[in-house]
């Protein structure tokens, strides 16, 4: 389906995307046509997939993640902590690291798509919903750090609107396109050279999550 996107310049969200696949997957094992499978049956799959993927993510979180949000929390009792997602996961719905948000922030939302990461359009959203939530706050006293894996969606897109950026970095990066990627060689590439620019922009590079507060407060302290 992406490859059939691509060719005809057609964005879709991954909500989007996922349920017409479920809806090819249910033709093939039924033999049934398109006008046949029934929207509410497609809807209630991928509700059933969605609960499931959050029960997983909060089953298998990183083993340092609760401790690191705990440290965050106590050492930064006054900060405001959102995640900034492509796609549906949301932390909110993870018993286990939803106390620790305030809010989350999806290109899929009304208002941010397609502005998918590392589009600058989803970190203004996101500083958007903070100011909504913390009105007082004036943009020369902020102090916003974001933490990510991803160079170029994280890292350098975050940096484009004034974010200091910690990267997470757990292994070297595998070079070799997975087996079950559809992007082209053309996208790596030009991923490869947004990974490579967004370098310069890293504050603070850590190997997992039980360094993340120290790591905090090296970015600040510099800042001061």
């Amino acid at each position: 389906i992406r490859n059939e996107l691509r060719e005809v310049g057609e964005a879709l969200t991954y909500t989007d995307l996922r349920k017409q696949s479920i809806r090819r997957e249910i033709m093939r094992l039924t033999d049934l046509q398109h006008h046949q499978v029934d929207d509410s049956v497609v809807e209630d799959v991928f509700d059933s997939w969605l609960s499931t993927r959050h029960a997983s993510a909060d089953k298998y979180l990183f083993s340092d993640c609760v401790d690191a949000l705990e440290a965050i929390q106590l050492q930064h009792p006054d900060a405001i902590i959102g995640a900034i997602t492509n796609g549906r996961g949301n932390p909110l719905f993870m018993p286990s690291v939803k106390d620790f948000f305030h809010f989350c922030v999806s290109g899929e939302d009304e208002g941010v798509f397609p502005k998918r990461k590392p589009d600058k359009g989803i970190y203004e959203a996101a500083l958007g919903t903070f100011y909504n939530l913390r009105k007082e706050e004036s943009p020369d006293s902020l102090n916003w750090i974001h933490v990510g894996d991803d160079l170029a969606n994280d890292v350098g897109a975050a940096a484009i609107t004034g974010a200091k950026s910690i990267w997470l970095s757990a292994e070297e990066e595998e070079s070799d396109l997975p087996s079950w990627s559809t992007a082209t060689k053309e996208e790596m590439e030009r991923r490869a050279k947004l990974n490579d620019s967004a370098k310069k922009y890293v504050s603070s590079k850590i190997s997992s999550l039980n360094e993340l507060e120290s790591a905090v407060m090296h970015v600040l302290t510099s800042e001061g």
